[in-house]
């Protein structure tokens, strides 16, 4: 799975429990101290926005058209207040284009389907 560490791809797209599009990025393990993910994360959440609202996501996955579109960021470990904060401010202007930002812990239950 790509990750935050590649940030032009997309790691997993499926439809959540109630009918969202929903484009997840995951990271796993501890987040640097430097705060070094910040830069790929944001490049990533760049690639997904695109990915969802430029038409490429409904052109590979064309049951998903129409459905809300929601960005999940997962992760094992919480990260830094710093990052939680960014997400939070570009979840405002992502709420503008009609899209959820989203940040939660990953756990059993996304593996589940």
């Amino acid at each position: 799975m790509p990750a935050i560490a590649d940030p032009d791809k997309i790691d997993v797209i499926a439809e959540d429990a109630d009918g969202n599009a929903l484009l997840s990025i995951m990271h796993t393990g501890a987040w640097s101290k430097d705060g070094s993910e910040r830069g790929r994360l944001k490049r990533k959440l760049t690639t997904y926005l695109r990915y969802a609202l430029e038409g490429r996501m409904v052109t590979t996955y064309p049951s998903l058209e129409g459905r809300p579109v929601v960005i999940a960021l997962m992760y094992e470990e919480e990260p830094p207040q710093e990052m939680l904060e960014y997400w939070r401010r570009r979840a405002q202007g992502a709420a503008r284009d009609g899209v959820t930002l989203i940040a939660k812990p990953l756990d059993d239950t996304v593996w589940r389907a």
